[in-house]
């Protein structure tokens, strides 16, 4: 009989920034359903040129969008470990290693260290949990088991799947806690069956203050969307010590309090644009701390969901998802079942603002006068994200892009 290794619902992958004082309403939500036939996509060994790549052929109709490449690694890394043949070598070259175990491990470990106080009602943390929701009438082997709790630090779990709406709400229970309630529901009833085999599910929660807070002028200013429209917007104003610049694009980056990094990516030629062309790799090589940058970008609060099985098909994972071609043997105790997988699914949430208007005009008198202690004045660049732009929510120290986001009308 064949199985499904149903939905590895790669994510529930979320961030929570959550503003002390009155949220901002959400002023986009971005909701991707609809099928694709991507062409195909070129896969390297370089992962984050992979993730680029399979976000702007996702990207395709949105306005603002947000991708966690780590959070689908986590869970394609947790497939690698079970699979073999040819479709453990597909997956080593998305993943650009053939030790992604390896990594996870040490990884989740290191993330640990972005914690810090609470501050002003945050939590400021960085949260990566991962889960094995298996058939409870199908054998996963105990090194397999073993692998993902040692490796993943993964919750194994066996669930009843013809029982279809208590799986579902078991698992999204789940992912509920594990995003603080930022992402309520990721599988849905109909996505469950007696075929179905497992679920492997990754979710990231990022949480924190900014170190030093943004200003929100009193005045509204002009976003120019990538259609050429324009719509009245109020920009936060901040002095960042750390630009960036390649042929393609500028950027400023600012610390969060936990110790990850938010970097504002604007192209230098107007109108829309691919991730794939601003050369993130060279650009967040190109740090440089020699000028004050003044930055400027909107506040954001939106939502995406986006169907990652077509894109994986495209980025030469199509194997993967036929009972004929996939090899899932290194999971099984009985390969006489053939193993698939039937969907790939990522959410993503975001909410990013200055703190609350209150705190805000503070800290930009604040960082102002901080940032003029130095004995010898600095050249100065700007960074105004008032048309399309690309951001980063970044692990500098391990050189992990928790998250990518594009923002092309607001």
């Amino acid at each position: 009989m064949k199985k499904i290794i149903a939905s590895i619902l790669a994510l529930a992958s979320a961030i929570g920034l959550t503003a002390c004082g009155k949220k901002s309403e959400p002023i986009q939500s971005t909701v991707v359903k609809k099928e694709y036939n991507f062409k195909p996509i070129e896969v390297t060994g370089d992962n984050v040129l992979n993730s680029v790549r399979v976000f702007d052929t996702m990207y395709e109709d949105s306005e603002q969008a947000m991708f966690s490449p780590l959070s689908l690694n986590m869970c394609l890394g947790m497939l690698e470990s079970g699979a073999a043949g040819e479709s453990k070598t597909a997956l080593q070259e998305y993943l650009g290693t053939e030790d992604y175990s390896s990594f996870a491990k040490e990884y989740l470990e290191n993330a640990k260290n972005y914690s810090a106080d609470d501050y002003d009602g945050y939590k400021n943390v960085f949260e990566i949990a991962n889960s094995f929701w298996a058939n409870k009438s199908l054998a996963f082997s105990n090194e397999y088991k073993k692998s993902v709790s040692e490796n993943f630090n993964a919750e194994i779990d066996n669930l009843d799947f013809s029982k279809s709406k208590a799986a579902a709400s078991k698992i999204n229970g789940w992912v509920n806690e594990k995003t603080h309630k930022m992402i309520p529901t990721l599988v849905r009833e109909e996505q469950l069956s007696e075929d179905t085999a497992a679920v492997l599910v990754n979710t990231v929660y990022f949480e924190s203050a900014w170190n030093e807070e943004w200003g929100v002028p009193n005045k509204m200013e002009t976003f120019t969307a990538a259609d050429g429209s324009t719509n009245e917007v109020e920009l936060m104003r901040k002095t960042c010590s750390s630009y960036y610049e390649n042929d393609n694009a500028t950027a400023f980056s600012c610390y969060y309090k936990n110790g990850l990094m938010f970097v504002g990516i604007l192209p230098k030629e107007t109108g829309d644009f691919t991730l794939e062309s601003l050369d993130i790799s060279s650009l967040l090589k190109n740090k440089n701390a020699a000028y004050e940058v003044y930055a400027r970008m909107p506040k954001l609060n939106f939502e995406s969901e986006f169907p990652l099985t077509d894109a994986l098909k495209a980025a030469g994972l199509s194997d993967l998802f036929s009972p004929d071609t996939a090899d899932f043997t290194s999971m099984q105790k009985n390969t006489d079942d053939k193993l698939f997988i039937s969907e790939v699914l990522q959410k993503t949430k975001l909410e990013l603002d200055d703190k609350g208007t209150k705190a805000a005009a503070a800290t930009a008198v604040i960082m102002n006068e901080g940032m003029a202690i130095d004995e010898q004045p600095k050249e100065t660049r700007e960074v105004y994200l008032n048309r399309p732009f690309a951001f980063l929510i970044y692990d500098e120290g391990n050189e992990q892009i928790v998250f990518m986001g594009k923002v092309t009308k607001l």
